[in-house]
């Protein structure tokens, strides 16, 4: 945990089991981390829960598919995980219900399949960018978070890449809450 009244960290317990290369979202009140791969395994569908009011950590259920390298965004009801390596590429997103914490697909997925994408939101859409399938992508996806469509924006990232990192924010973002930007940094190219 990094505390951002005084930037200091301290540890508050671990998964229930290792993993790396998993995805998270967050609603108010948890934050849900999915998928990974425990080193020397194959991939893994588990959903913990972390319990923001106590910091206590559970396991909730499953991803329908086992994956790992996987991007997650969040709206205010829901948050989607989406593509990844199962083997083989993925592009399946799947939604978790903030009210009731069911796990079921949407009924739209990527483009494209691929592991390594990262993605932003603005209050209205998810975005999910770059990824790697047979060679690195520039794709963006977006999901409409009003009825849950996937689309392509008018844009694809500058760069083909994978392994990237990303974060929502921008001026607005600290004055009235509405993210202005989707920032990509870094990759594997």
């Amino acid at each position: 945990r990094l505390d951002f009244s005084n930037e200091t960290t301290s540890g508050i317990g671990d998964l229930p089991q290792p993993r790396l290369q998993l995805a998270a979202v967050s609603s108010s009140s948890y934050g849900y981390f999915a998928g990974g791969q425990s080193p020397g395994t194959t991939a893994h569908c588990t959903i913990d829960r972390l319990d923001f009011s106590n910091e206590t950590i559970s396991d909730i259920g499953d991803l329908p598919q086992a994956r790992r390298r996987l991007a997650a965004t969040s709206s205010n009801s829901y948050g989607y995980f989406a593509g990844g390596l199962a083997p083989p590429y993925v592009c399946t997103i799947d939604r978790i219900d903030f009210s009731n914490e069911t796990v079921s697909a949407p009924g739209n997925n990527l483009s494209q399949s691929g592991d390594g994408a990262t993605a932003v939101s603005s209050s209205s859409y998810g975005y999910f960018a770059g990824r790697w399938g047979g060679g690195h992508k520039s794709t963006v996806d977006r999901i409409d978070f009003s009825n849950e469509t996937t689309s392509a924006p008018a844009t694809n990232l500058t760069q083909a890449r994978s392994g990237l990192a990303a974060i929502s924010g921008g001026a607005s973002y600290r004055i009235k809450g509405s993210r202005t930007y989707g920032y990509f940094a870094g990759s594997n190219v």
